[in-house]
């Protein structure tokens, strides 16, 4: 059968099936509805699979996508039918806007400015004579403005192969007393800069971006967080696989709070493509806050601190020692008062 799925479709039927697996097994949506919609979500899957989507209905739109926009109003339906009785919210156990090294389901503070300095050394088996990396750090650079309660944006630059990364993250909802989940989505980008390194017919501008959509479920329980966060990436033009590459990606992480000031983290970043030849980031942090900045130390497999060099460019091991340790320094600044 001839293929008529998008890009755009398999993306939607893949967040859509995320969304409905996480509020089935939260309780948000139960009973009879609960269970086909998991069914349709398993369907979703498979339908992305094998990139075929049914026959047009009356109404013009593809089964796959008249189901797509009645599950989503379900859902809507379902969550805004809770109790209208006062509810508090229930902050994130995660401190910062980064889990390790991804990005976590919080916003920067509506009128707040982050400045966002990156370091990553190089491999810590170096020894003393590289002085555990040091000689071959790398660095990223980055702002971030809460530009509304719910809405944050930032952009960056990153030493490896001279790139410029943006972002925008939206949240939909935030965990509160009646509400399980904090959703947000983030739509991203990135740009090598470097001069002389891509094959003069794949030095183009639309072969050198990136870009990533992610979604992000985050549920705080006591003192201990967690996050889960699929997403498809778009690679750009890859000199070690001679051509683009396209990623279903989902990042694992967990938090505990140590202490008021002080939290632990564990990052797993997966991608889902066996002849990818890039290792996946596992990553430890541990985060402390210090009144108006947030020190982040970190110890993972990956020396990248953007979305797409985090999936592309890592090769370091756990196994053998091939680490990098480094840090995240976030600077808060109030800019706007309301």
């Amino acid at each position: 059968m001839k293929k008529n799925m998008g890009i755009a479709d398999r993306i939607i039927r893949f967040l859509v099936a995320a969304v409905i697996a996480i509020l089935f097994f939260t309780n948000v949506i139960t009973g009879i509805l609960g269970i086909i919609l998991l069914v349709v979500a398993g369907v979703f899957v498979v339908i992305n699979n094998i990139s075929v989507s049914p026959p047009y209905l009356p109404l013009g739109l593809s089964f796959g996508k008249s189901i797509t926009l009645f599950t989503c109003a379900f859902i809507w339906s379902n969550v805004g039918a809770q109790n209208n009785d006062p509810v508090e919210p229930i902050d994130n156990i995660f401190q910062g806007t980064r889990l390790v090294n991804e990005q976590s389901a919080n916003l920067v503070e509506k009128g707040k400015l982050n400045l966002l300095i990156q370091h990553r050394f190089g491999e810590i088996d170096g020894g003393f004579y590289e002085l555990f990396g040091l000689d071959q750090a790398a660095m990223h650079l980055g702002f971030e403005y809460g530009f509304g309660h719910d809405f944050t944006a930032g952009f960056g630059r990153s030493s490896y192969m001279k790139t410029y990364d943006v972002y925008g993250k939206f949240r939909f909802a935030q965990q509160t007393t009646n509400f399980p989940l904090t959703i947000a989505i983030i739509a991203a980008g990135s740009i090598p800069t470097v001069k002389d390194y891509f094959p003069s017919n794949h030095s183009d501008l639309k072969d050198k971006l990136s870009g990533n959509v992610q979604l992000l479920f985050a549920k705080s329980i006591d003192a201990v967080g967690i996050q889960i966060s699929p997403a498809y990436l778009t690679t750009g033009y890859l000199l070690s696989e001679g051509e683009k590459v396209s990623l279903f990606t989902t990042a694992f992480a967990g938090s505990v709070k140590l202490s008021k000031k002080v939290t632990a983290n564990l990052e797993y970043l997966a991608h889902f493509n066996s002849d990818f030849n890039s290792d996946k980031p596992l990553s430890l942090g541990v985060d402390i806050e210090t009144g108006g900045h947030l020190f982040q130390l970190v110890l993972s497999n990956s020396q990248r601190m953007f979305t797409k060099g985090l999936y592309t460019n890592t090769f370091g091991d756990w196994t053998d020692g091939t680490l990098f340790f480094g840090f995240n320094l976030i600077r808060e600044f109030r800019i706007k008062y309301n």
